[in-house]
């Protein structure tokens, strides 16, 4: 609903008053025809996540998980370590997908590995999703948390490595020359050794 225009010409000579009274006729207009549309997602809430940002993140362990505890929801009791709780649940609330495959331990410390070893190996992933909450029921009884990870293809023959004080780790990836197979191996190890050797041991405790 509207107004249609109305165009007047005025003359006016010396210093003359001129008064005029105009009326506007109302008027309808049709808009054009608006269209929404969505798509389907496969579990709602959902956050992607750059896996690469882990390399400029302030954090001594240097795990994947490091980026899942800056979300909010996301806690952890310490620093050093690979579990997590989200919105307060239990670490073993969590569900975590690998190229569509549910991994039940995902902690190496239940498999007598080395506490703060991430199951992830952070060279490999391609892609992140990750959901705090209303993920579907087809992703499993789990209470807290999806964590969906995508591991990339090699499209190139490369190796890299990488030493620190707290550990080191190590990828090569390759393609066969007729591009009918690939590989991608990784080899990590970890230790916080020198990190707590630099503590005090001793105190005075009279």
């Amino acid at each position: 609903m509207g107004y249609s225009p109305v165009t007047l010409r005025i003359r006016t000579k010396g210093k003359n008053v001129l008064e005029q009274n105009i009326e506007l006729a109302e008027s309808s207009r049709a808009l054009d025809e608006i269209q929404i549309t969505t798509s389907h997602r496969r579990f709602g809430n959902i956050e992607r996540i750059n896996h690469k940002d882990i390399e400029f993140l302030p954090d001594a362990s240097g795990n994947f998980e490091s980026i899942l505890k800056s979300l909010p929801g996301v806690s952890s009791s310490n620093e050093l370590s690979s579990q997590y709780s989200v919105r307060g649940g239990n670490f073993d609330e969590n569900l975590v997908y690998v190229n569509d495959v549910e991994i039940y331990r995902p902690f190496l410390i239940r498999s007598g590995q080395q506490e703060g070893l991430s199951f992830i190996n952070s060279d490999m992933v391609d892609g992140v999703e990750f959901s705090a909450g209303g993920f579907n029921a087809e992703y499993g009884d789990k209470m807290s948390s999806v964590l969906n990870i995508k591991y990339r293809q090699p499209t190139e023959n490369r190796a890299r490595a990488e030493v620190s004080l707290l550990g080191a780790n190590g990828l090569i990836e390759g393609i066969g020359k007729n591009k009918n197979f690939s590989h991608l191996t990784g080899v990590r190890y970890k230790t916080s050794k020198y990190m707590l050797s630099s503590l005090d041991e001793g105190g005075d405790y009279t």
